[in-house]
């Protein structure tokens, strides 16, 4: 039997089956398999492409962030260096930079102003145009202009201010800068040159007076000295011819002292122990006097033989003796040779002594204020007399020169000082005496704390 042969039909390699379908759906996903590949490569390369240019990137900016800190370190280091003091504001009036100068002078810490507007913490001061804001809002600069400030503490601030506005690279206004420098000890000697200038032309007219006095005074003494040599001791004209030579020499005296007041004081400072110092002054002061201190008492503060730093001040003894023995002679004068006079001193903390004399003294931002009170329990200064008390030949007692108050001013003057009576003190007298002193580290750490 004969058989046929099987034959076998390819339907699954016909088109439009689902083994061709397949087929194509495969060949198109090697397609974009590959494509994605291509893309991941190039991805792949870009990536490395970027990555090396961020490096680079972050190198430059590593290299850009340690040169700004360098300039910032470096510009910090000259804000701390200049004894001037530094203020600058941004474009809306906040501070941006305060310097250690600025921070001393106008008693703020330096780091409370940083980031606060200008406004609420710099006083205005006088005029209130020189600031750094007001450059800042106006775009106008001030140079070298004479300004003062009233501080919190009290304290009379004379400085010489500068501003100016800062640009960016642009030329865009950012914000503005105001120097300023400090005046108070260069006014302190422009008054010390004055006084000085005055006292040495009244000290030339004075020793032209003098001469011209002197010579006559000589002839009259001594005249007046052989006309009561040649007078029989009975005689009563002897009596006339005395009070002729006595007077005589009590214009000469008088001359004497006046050029003593004129002349020029060059005063020769050391530290001393005031209480120590005081204490001689009293005892050369009875030992010497003229007139009996009678029961004159001296009250003087039990730690008068205890020196310590508070007690410490740089004067000269000899002149500054002889203020205390003048105002010993008066106390003794107005009580008679009868009753107490008292001496006080203390070193005053800055902050005391600017809020109370501020007014009488230009004190140094590194200074304060030795203060010395001599009272007694006499009848006091009239009214009248309050007025013309340090005045040069001004006196209320009989035989006086009128030299003693206005030698003591002069001198206190002369170490930068001054001298005043008590006004409201009804007691007695009472002069308060002021030198000014340096402020000692102590007392600076005590202030800070």
């Amino acid at each position: 039997m004969g058989d046929k042969p099987e034959v076998y039909s390819d339907s699954a390699t016909d088109s439009g089956t689902p083994l061709a379908d397949f087929a194509d759906s495969y060949a198109s996903f090697n397609r974009i398999v590959n494509s994605l590949q291509r893309k991941y490569i190039e991805l792949k390369e870009e990536f490395s492409t970027q990555q090396e240019k961020l490096v680079q990137s972050n190198k430059r900016l590593i290299d850009l962030t340690a040169r700004n800190l360098t300039a910032t370190e470096f510009l910090d280091g000259i804000l701390k260096a200049m004894a001037a003091g530094v203020v600058a504001v941004d474009y809306e009036g906040r501070i941006t930079h305060f310097n250690p100068a600025a921070s001393l002078m106008l008693g703020i810490p330096i780091t409370e102003p940083l980031g606060k507007l200008y406004r609420d913490i710099i006083p205005p001061g006088d005029p209130i145009d020189a600031n750094a804001l007001r450059a800042a809002q106006s775009g106008r600069r001030v140079e070298s202009v004479e300004k003062t400030w009233c501080l919190a503490d009290g304290t009379r601030l004379i400085v010489s201010v500068s501003t100016a506005v800062m640009n960016d690279d642009s030329g865009n206004a950012i914000g503005a800068v105001e120097v300023f420098h400090d005046l108070t000890r260069i006014k302190k000697m422009e008054q010390e040159i004055t006084r000085l200038n005055t006292l040495a032309a009244l000290g030339e007219m004075a020793a032209a007076v003098a001469h011209q006095v002197r010579n006559p005074l000589s002839g009259i003494l001594g005249y007046g000295s052989l006309l009561k040599r040649d007078m029989d001791e009975n005689d009563p004209r002897q009596k006339l011819v005395s009070r002729i030579c006595e007077g005589v020499e009590t214009l000469n005296k008088t001359v004497t002292t006046l050029l003593d007041y004129t002349r020029y004081e060059e005063i020769r400072r050391r530290d001393i122990g005031f209480g120590q110092f005081l204490q001689e002054a009293v005892r050369q002061f009875l030992r010497d006097y003229e007139k009996p201190a009678g029961s004159m008492a001296f009250d003087l503060p039990k730690s008068v033989t205890v020196t310590s730093p508070e007690d410490t001040v740089s004067l000269d003894p000899m002149l500054f003796r002889q203020v205390l023995f003048n105002l010993f002679c008066n106390s003794c004068e107005a009580c008679g040779g009868q009753g107490v006079i008292n001496v006080l001193y203390r070193k005053l903390p800055r902050q005391t002594a600017t809020a109370q004399y501020s007014n009488r003294l230009l004190l140094g931002l590194d200074e304060t204020v030795f203060e010395i009170i001599v009272t007694d329990n006499g009848p006091g200064v009239s009214p009248e007399a309050l007025d013309s008390l340090f005045a040069p030949f001004f006196t209320t007692r009989n035989g006086g020169n009128g030299l003693g108050l206005a030698m003591a001013w002069k001198i206190m003057k002369a170490h930068g000082g001054d001298i005043a009576l008590d006004r409201a003190y009804e007691q007695g007298a009472r002069f308060v005496m002021l030198i000014p002193v340096k402020i000692s580290f102590a007392d600076q750490a005590i202030a800070e704390f």
